[in-house]
């Protein structure tokens, strides 16, 4: 791997006051970038607040709660040094978010960044931490943050990229295939940024591979406030499943439109995004029922943290939210840092990154029971595994892969009369 910037980050880090080895009763400040004004402000707030619930769980002796880090008080290895978490408004803008990040490494002294990023913010921001070799630890899922070309040496992913989640979909379109759906034509609706924009070439590329026809591809600007046009279209093409890359206040559209024109596909299959974040599930109550969303965590997992997590987290919501996949994935890019740090022995922004590349945990102390750890080159975990969950009850449940499932997925979703 390019080490283009070690020497800057270990400079920079003693230039700045960071120490590279930490002692008793130290405070490791982990920046924390969300969005805490505009539109996605109540979503940025809510994963706000999973990071203060994950930071008191290691801050904190907890030794009933069945996740890393939570038995002792403190970074073990650094005689209970506490993590402080050092929040910025990102306002989910990569120029403000860019700038952001590099006031909290140049002025607030963090040794690594996580929070709530899209995958445009998460580019944006990792341009700065690669400058002064800070790591980075984000859910943003486009594949080209972790391929070749892009080439971060401090950028992290253990979760899924848009090719996993995407794939994953399709396989769950053959299972219900299997089972006499006879799905046979898709069309994608992807907003235009980068979160839309990747999506829409791996949900082409897959088609192709497992063999479905595309019978419409629309992209749309997510800022947009009428998509009357796009609902029309995707209704004369009339396929047997609608893929969507929204955001909540475009995903809120899309779904109105189609039950004004009283039009629905055997499956409507969100792709994360709006699809998981309050705005659109409050909004939209009632009408979610039925929709499916791809998804890197469920509610209805059975590790032991999970329903822990879930409870726990109704204590720390600043709005009554209840825990979500969007709020579990970027909380615990939060514990992999500091478990990270751990690992490391040390503060030091370099030591910290090299143990990020070779973790060592059980993934059944993780809030998401991934199949593995194990990170290549270019920073991604090639053992992430993703779900598929359908609104049923006002719930999203889990419907693949099989052997996570709770429940039989419903197919095709019922007319909107009859519901």
């Amino acid at each position: 791997m390019n080490k283009k910037v070690c020497a800057l980050g270990l400079v920079g880090a003693m230039a700045l006051g960071m120490s590279v080895a930490a002692s008793a009763e130290e405070t490791i400040k982990i920046g924390f970038l969300t969005p805490m004004s505009g539109a996605n402000a109540t979503y940025g707030l809510q994963v706000k607040a999973a990071g203060e619930m994950i930071a008191d769980l290691i801050n904190n002796e907890n030794p009933d709660i069945a996740l890393a880090l939570a038995e002792e008080a403190g970074i073990p290895s650094l005689d209970g040094a506490k993590i402080e978490l050092v929040f910025a408004d990102s306002k989910q803008d990569p120029t403000t978010a860019a700038s952001e990040a590099k006031r909290l490494i140049t002025e607030e002294g963090v040794v690594a960044m996580t929070g709530q990023y899209t995958s445009a913010v998460t580019k944006a921001v990792a341009v700065v931490t690669e400058t002064y070799g800070i790591p980075l630890c984000t859910a943003g899922s486009s594949p080209s943050l972790t391929d070749p070309d892009t080439d971060f040496d401090y950028y992290f992913r253990y979760g899924c990229n848009d090719n996993t989640y995407i794939e994953d979909a399709y396989k769950f379109l053959d299972q219900e295939n299997a089972k006499g759906a006879d799905l046979k034509t898709v069309a994608f609706v992807s907003e235009d940024s980068e979160f839309g924009a990747n999506i829409r070439i791996s949900e082409q590329n897959y088609a192709d591979v497992y063999g479905y026809e595309v019978v419409e591809d629309i992209s749309y600007s997510a800022s947009a406030t009428n998509v009357s046009a796009e609902v029309l279209k995707i209704k004369a093409a009339n396929p047997d499943v609608v893929f969507m890359a929204s955001y909540s206040s475009d995903a809120i559209l899309f779904l109105k439109g189609f039950k004004e024109q009283n039009w629905a596909p055997k499956i409507l299959l969100g792709q994360r995004g709006g699809f998981v974040q309050t705005d659109f599930l409050d909004t939209m109550a009632g009408d979610t029922e039925y929709i499916y969303t791809t998804a890197g965590w469920s509610t209805d997992l059975t590790n032991p943290a999970t329903a822990q997590l879930v409870d726990l987290y109704t204590q720390y919501s600043p709005d009554g939210a209840t825990l979500s996949e969007g709020h579990c994935k970027d909380m615990t890019n939060l514990l992999m840092i500091a478990v990270a740090i751990n690992q490391a022995g040390s503060s030091d922004p370099e030591a910290i990154a090299e143990a990020m590349r070779d973790l060592d945990v059980d993934t059944a102390e993780l809030p998401i029971p991934w199949n593995g750890i194990s990170v290549d080159e270019y920073g991604q975990n090639t053992e992430a595994n993703s779900f598929v969950v359908q609104m049923i009850d006002g719930k999203y449940q889990t419907v693949y892969p099989e052997a996570n499932a709770v429940i039989e997925a419903t197919v095709p979703m019922p007319s909107w009369e009859e519901r």
